[in-house]
């Protein structure tokens, strides 16, 4: 374990490698959507294979409710399908969401660990699919400004940070009324967002510390993530693409707007 850093949960199995590719991560939506896909295409090819495991059983209670409930494991995953492609479509072509937010968010925090799974066997490291499917994240964040209330901000700042982008990130957020908390974990995190009971949440962290967030608050609070850059490797002298930032301020502006 390198001992020129304080390494955060998430990195507990850092051993010192680089890994150029993961220092500087800028994954499409795409990534996600596809992994998601896939995951969803499995599921659906798994189902009679379940189906023809469990129906002698059911059977064996009652031959109707055997056929009832093919219709509705049928029916089920036909229109779980439907609403997924359609929300899938809706949002990678046309940047708009059709289901409410929190179904949505249900989805996307459904399918993530299939996805974070499926991309590592097909190569692709847990960091690259956090950080696509935190991009989507963000994208239904903003398309469901109607549905974010965000008049108590909760900005969440890694210790990690450098000094200099710490400071202009703070000076950044000069007026817009936020509580911002410098948070050495997810325990410090969760003890941020019990005290000041926030109604959104900005947070700046790396991929596995977001992902791992998102999933605590969901359903409760939403949250819009900025991925850190990590020049150095985790959790020492990172960094933030400042046009992230200005995007999540722009998201938070207008929902603010609709209050």
């Amino acid at each position: 374990m390198p001992k020129d850093r304080k390494l955060g949960n998430e990195w507990a199995d850092w051993k010192g490698e680089a890994g150029s590719l993961e220092q500087d991560l800028d994954e499409r939506l795409s990534v996600f959507f596809l992994l998601a896909v896939g995951i969803v295409i499995f599921l659906i090819i798994l189902l009679p294979a379940v189906w023809y495991l469990v129906r002698p059983r059911i059977m064996q209670l009652h031959p109707g409710a055997a056929q009832g409930a093919e219709w509705l494991l049928g029916g089920g995953a036909v229109l779980f399908m439907i609403l997924v492609s359609a929300e899938g479509i809706s949002l990678f072509f046309f940047e708009r969401t059709l289901l409410p937010y929190r179904w949505t968010e249900k989805f996307l925090l459904f399918l993530l660990p299939g996805a974070v799974w499926l991309g590592a066997k097909l190569g692709i490291s847990r960091d690259r699919v956090g950080n696509s499917f935190i991009k989507v994240h963000n994208l239904v964040t903003r398309l469901s400004t109607a549905s974010v209330r965000a008049e108590k901000l909760l900005v969440l700042l890694p210790r990690c940070l450098r000094k200099e982008i710490r400071t202009g990130i703070i000076r950044r957020l000069e007026g817009y009324e936020a509580s911002i908390v410098t948070a050495g974990g997810g325990e410090e995190a969760r003890e941020a967002i019990r005290q000041y009971r926030p109604t959104l949440i900005l947070a700046l962290a790396c991929e596995r510390d977001l992902m791992s967030g998102i999933k605590d608050v969901a359903e409760r609070i939403p949250v819009i993530g900025i991925p850190n850059k990590r020049p150095e490797g985790p959790c020492k002298n990172t960094h933030i693409s400042f046009e992230d930032l200005e995007e999540a301020l722009h998201c938070i502006h207008l929902s603010r707007k609709k209050e």
